[in-house]
């Protein structure tokens, strides 16, 4: 998913800010979540973001031009794991990586609860398409640090 950088990401170092990662990586994310499990309602039965951690590997200055990958990286009985990183769409340097937990979540009773098979089943076939892809160098992103990740 190509990413603007605003001026008011940028903080009196001249480099985006640290807070700002995590507002780019979640906005991939949802956008990512929605094509894979659009019928998911955030006023029902939904998925959060239960953990969240980032490397920071090179500075984003404004004017950069960057995009975030998104990848499955495992399905559980009521959670999931997920892996971004930032890159720097001239270079393909890694900007910042991060791998977050996403647990199923019910808003009426307010917990979480086992996870729907179409769930499942649509995740896990996310996760096989962007190995194909992958595979088949679609994505650009070969090699053992890199596999299955999806450019949106």
């Amino acid at each position: 998913m190509p990413i603007q950088i605003r001026f008011t990401d940028v903080d009196i170092f001249g480099h985006v800010n640290n807070a700002i990662y995590a507002q780019l990586f979640d906005t991939a994310r949802y956008t990512y979540m929605k094509q894979v499990l659009p019928d998911v309602d955030p006023k029902g039965k939904s998925m959060v973001l239960v953990h969240l951690e980032t490397n920071f590997r090179k500075q984003i200055l404004f004017g950069d031009k960057v995009y975030v990958e998104t990848r499955i990286d495992r399905v559980g009985n009521r959670s999931m794991g997920m892996s971004q990183r930032m890159v720097d769409a001239g270079t393909g340097d890694v900007h910042a990586d991060s791998y977050g937990v996403l647990s199923t979540y019910d808003a009426a009773l307010q917990q979480s609860f086992p996870m729907p098979e179409a769930w499942r089943e649509r995740l896990e076939a996310a996760m096989a398409e962007a190995r194909e892809a992958d595979a088949a160098g679609e994505t650009g992103m070969q090699g053992e640090d890199s596999e299955y990740f999806v450019k949106l």
